[in-house]
């Protein structure tokens, strides 16, 4: 029987202590005693406590695991699934996040509901919102962890969300996060064998980066019904395993242009030398992209050794500017040497890139939405999980006929 009971007694000082005890029975029949200097807190404690030991969900401090720790099982199991490195990283980091805005060594038994949404709104003061969501999904997943290995009885957390700011996204846009198809054209006509492959690849099959970078040549059909098809990726350490999701295993057909380019490139590009018991031997390259020994590249290499240089090249560029909001000069370089007007080096606005790989991709899809092809295929082509996330991000660039006429049709009912 549940109960509060009054304890007073002298302390080695001779000084009279006086506190409330709350003592009752959980509901695995083990007897709970917890004492508080106020008699509303041991109220307010027997209240909870009865409720939680009514549905079974009371969880003792004295057996419950802290936050910290209930982390680091998180990302040991993490490990153990063999997620990703870049999702171990990831989680690493959301968990330092966390862990910056609740004590580690505060009890899982003491986190509320309450409790859960004054983290939540912490970490939208200490983050971006989109961070902040993040690091709290995080949060469920680790309080969903404690919950399977019996170290809370509940899960206090599965509701605790940050929902997403759409009114403030800005919908994306050609010519600022995407290139036109002149600008695509320029790339393709400036580039040599290897930009113009991974442009066509990016650009018109709409390859991510990391599938670009793991991309091999027997995933690439150049014969009758020229295709690729992604079946991995490459993460951040360059390290080749399955896409990103069940849907990025996909084929993707290939047009003409594609295919030109890309059977130009498998002439073009340089075999892998080796040696085997001391003689120099050569072979093609597995990888479609990959280094001199046939790995996959880096992606900061492909970015400003590959597109970059060839956006500049195509006039795909912006001038830098600087602090004064003046262009950036640099000198002009012919043969490594500057070039000399007048004995002064002659000088011209230095330009840097317009667009990322991920540009080009939304390129693709964007002109996929304008040949009008359908919806699910190119949800299938993309690779997004669902129809759902293909139109979140691109519905408002499917071609529209005029709308007056299409309420000119919808009112010929009432004539």
């Amino acid at each position: 029987m549940a109960k509060i009971v009054e304890r007073v007694w002298r302390g080695a000082d001779g000084v009279e202590h006086r506190a409330w005890q709350v003592d009752f029975t959980d509901q695995n029949g083990n007897r709970q005693r917890k004492q508080f200097q106020r008699r509303k807190d041991a109220d307010a404690h027997l209240v909870t406590a009865r409720a939680q030991v009514q549905v079974g969900t009371y969880t003792p401090d004295s057996t419950s695991a802290t936050i910290g720790e209930a982390c680091d099982l998180w990302l040991e199991r993490a490990i153990a699934e063999g997620l990703e490195r870049n999702t171990r990283e990831q989680y690493r980091i959301q968990s330092n996040h966390l862990l910056a805005v609740i004590d580690r060594n505060t009890k899982l038994s003491r986190i509320t509901r309450a409790r859960c949404e004054q983290v939540r709104d912490d970490l939208l003061k200490a983050h971006s919102r989109d961070t902040a969501k993040k690091v709290v999904a995080a949060f469920r997943m680790v309080m969903k962890d404690a919950h399977r290995r019996g170290l809370v009885a509940q899960n206090v957390a599965a509701d605790t969300r940050i929902g997403a700011a759409k009114r403030h996204k800005a919908k994306i846009k050609a010519g600022v996060d995407f290139p036109m198809p002149v600008e695509v054209k320029a790339m393709i006509d400036t580039g040599d064998p290897k930009g113009r492959a991974a442009v066509c690849l990016t650009g018109l099959a709409g390859l991510r980066a990391s599938e670009l970078r793991a991309l091999r040549w027997p995933d690439v059909d150049l014969g009758d019904s020229p295709a690729v098809t992604i079946s991995q990726r490459a993460d951040a350490w360059c390290e080749v395993g399955s896409p990103k999701s069940e849907s990025s295993r996909r084929t993707v057909p290939l047009g003409d242009v594609a295919v030109r380019a890309l059977r130009a490139w498998k002439v073009a590009q340089t075999p892998v030398v080796y040696r085997e018991n001391g003689e120099e031997k050569r072979r093609p390259h597995v990888l479609v992209f990959g280094t001199a020994t046939d790995r996959p590249d880096m992606l900061g290499n492909l970015q400003r050794r590959l597109l970059s240089p060839l956006q500049v090249a195509a006039g795909v560029a912006e001038p830098v500017v600087g602090a004064d909001g003046r262009p950036v000069m640099e000198p002009v370089l012919r043969g490594g040497k500057p070039v000399l007007v007048d004995g002064e080096p002659k000088m011209r606005a230095k330009m840097h890139a317009k667009y990322s790989w991920h540009g080009l991709r939304h390129y693709a899809i964007s002109s996929w939405l304008a040949a009008r092809i359908d919806l699910k295929t190119i949800q299938a082509w993309a690779g997004h999980a669902t129809l759902a996330m293909t139109l979140d991000t691109y519905g408002h660039l499917i071609p529209r006929d005029d709308d007056h006429q299409r309420i000119a049709d919808a009112e010929r009912a009432l004539t």
